[in-house]
């Protein structure tokens, strides 16, 4: 075996660098967190976590530094759920609980995402997606709406569209033999260390209260239903004039030559 093949530590200085968020550790020199934590400002409950899954070292190490799809990716299907306000996210996030499989659900921070809200079902190979598409859109049916997006995609966003994507999923190339070796060779120099662990309640309630002031923020009045109707606050001093005269050629004529100052030939434009 030939000392570039296994010399992990050139492949990912990226990471292994300070502030790159892993070191090696003292008893056999496989890669850790620098500081292990549960995210505390994550946009997302995790309802329940897929057994067996190391997403974090799929898509932090395999995709963002190797520029790799993960033979585990592949096999993720994924039916979303996208709800149209702030208190459909809540029916979801209730019936996720009650359906009891791998799933979560949140609010939508990236920009290659159409949509302020979401909810995302886990599945193995699309048999299964298929399988769990139907079933979600039923429910959804039943208890948000029939009006509310459903769709079956694979894999990450992240994979497919925006900076370092690798295409279309329909259109990604097999793994070569030196790729399967290699991902094999990384997964298990990355020990798992809480990854999968349950969000507490105090975690998702802070979640939860971000969802709320988020859709404040981008214009979803349906909020209030969880405020008793009240705005998060109070509204700022306005000054504006109530209504711009135009009742009269003589008013209309001087708010038209003030907006062009004067110019004949903009004025026209109005």
């Amino acid at each position: 075996m030939s000392l570039d093949r296994i010399n992990l530590i050139k492949r990912l200085r990226k990471v292994l660098a300070p502030g790159g968020g892993y070191h090696a550790r003292v008893e056999d020199g496989k890669f850790v967190p620098n500081m292990p934590t549960m995210a505390t400002d994550a946009p997302w409950v995790y309802v329940k976590v897929s057994p067996g899954m190391r997403c974090d070292i799929y898509h932090r190490i395999l995709f963002n530094v190797l520029n790799m799809v993960p033979s585990r990716c592949r096999e993720c299907w994924k039916v979303v759920v996208r709800p149209r306000t702030v208190v459909e996210l809540f029916d979801l996030y209730e019936l996720q609980r009650e359906m009891g499989v791998p799933c979560k659900c949140g609010i939508e921070k990236r920009e290659t995402v159409h949509g302020l809200y979401g909810g995302y079902f886990y599945c193995r190979g699309e048999k299964e997606g298929q399988e769990r598409y139907q079933e979600v859109r039923e429910l959804v049916n039943a208890n948000l709406s029939a009006e509310t997006p459903v769709i079956l995609k694979r894999y990450c966003t992240e994979y497919e569209i925006g900076p370092g994507s690798l295409g279309p999923s329909n259109e990604l190339p097999d793994l070569t033999e030196d790729e399967k070796w290699l991902e094999a060779y990384v997964i298990d120099h990355f020990p798992s260390i809480g990854f999968g662990t349950p969000q507490p309640d105090h975690i998702t309630a802070n979640v939860m209260m971000e969802w709320i002031q988020y859709a404040y923020a981008y214009g979803d009045a349906s909020f209030r239903v969880f405020t008793g109707g009240s705005p998060l606050f109070k509204p700022y001093v306005m000054y504006q004039i109530p209504e711009i005269p135009t009742k009269h050629p003589s008013d209309y004529e001087r708010f038209k030559n003030a907006s062009t100052c004067g110019n004949p030939v903009e004025s026209q434009k109005i």
